[in-house]
């Protein structure tokens, strides 16, 4: 049995930290630099996966500016989540370029300690993927490459429509109760999106009695049971695991 937390985090740009950036280095383009941002919202998506490949969802926790307070709330949220969980493996996506760097700024500026995931000392000869570590599946992706795949691409090849990711690529900092409420459905679909991509990924690497699209109907229609969304995204979830089912069937009918 192994245990993962899924964890994904949106941030916007802060102008006076970039303008202090910018006053120090005046070649520095507008929003440019990763430390000039803050954290708004974060999603963590406890899933456990057996050995005959079972998939079980858990909980998904989500913590916003609107919500929980600042930067310094949603951060330390996110760390106690984290902290009860050592026996877990967390996955992010792009994490190591994005998500650690400004978590990490976070903490140094808040004094908050990191969870024993992100200490940058580890055991000698540890898998990367150990409970208790971090694991940036894009960069395990990567590996020696130098190809990076959008998490999208992963979710296309897997058979989810494109409706269900238009606004996976951005999300602007929220003005109304609304955009809030859109943006926490957001934060919590990418991390289904990323616990799909991590599990289609087991497979290949040797994880049997696992299948792609059947992981992504469990995932999708776990989501829409016990997650906060909103109304869109729900149309586009119940559409997508209506899709899924129907490949699934066609497919075993085929198969006997």
């Amino acid at each position: 049995m192994r245990k993962f937390t899924y964890i994904d985090t949106e941030s916007a740009w802060d102008e006076h930290l970039h303008e202090g950036a910018r006053q120090i280095d005046s070649s520095i383009q507008p929003h440019h630099r990763i430390g000039s941002k803050r954290i708004f919202a974060a999603s963590a998506f406890d899933v456990t996966v057996s050995a005959d490949g079972a998939i079980s969802c858990e909980k998904i926790a989500t913590w916003s500016e609107h919500a929980h307070g600042g930067e310094q709330e949603i951060v330390a949220c996110l760390f106690h989540h984290l902290r009860a969980r050592t026996d877990r493996t967390v996955i992010g996506y792009g994490s190591m370029a994005t998500d650690v760097p400004i978590l990490q700024l976070a903490a140094m500026q808040y004094s908050l300690p990191l969870p024993a995931h992100f200490l940058s000392q580890r055991k000698r000869f540890e898998m990367p993927d150990a409970p208790g570590r971090h694991f940036d599946l894009a960069l395990g992706m990567k590996g020696a490459g130098r190809t990076w795949h959008h998490l999208t691409e992963i979710m296309l090849r897997i058979g989810l429509p494109v409706a269900l990711m238009e606004t996976k690529k951005h999300v602007d900092f929220p003005s109304t109760r609304a955009g809030w409420e859109a943006a926490m459905a957001h934060v919590e679909l990418d991390c289904a999106l990323l616990a799909i991509a991590h599990i289609a990924w087991l497979r290949i690497q040797g994880q049997a009695n696992i299948d792609s699209r059947i992981t992504a109907l469990v995932v999708l229609e776990w989501l829409n049971r016990n997650a906060k969304l909103t109304a869109g995204l729900e149309a586009k979830l119940a559409s997508a695991c209506g899709g899924l089912s129907a490949t699934i069937s066609g497919e075993t009918a085929l198969a006997a």
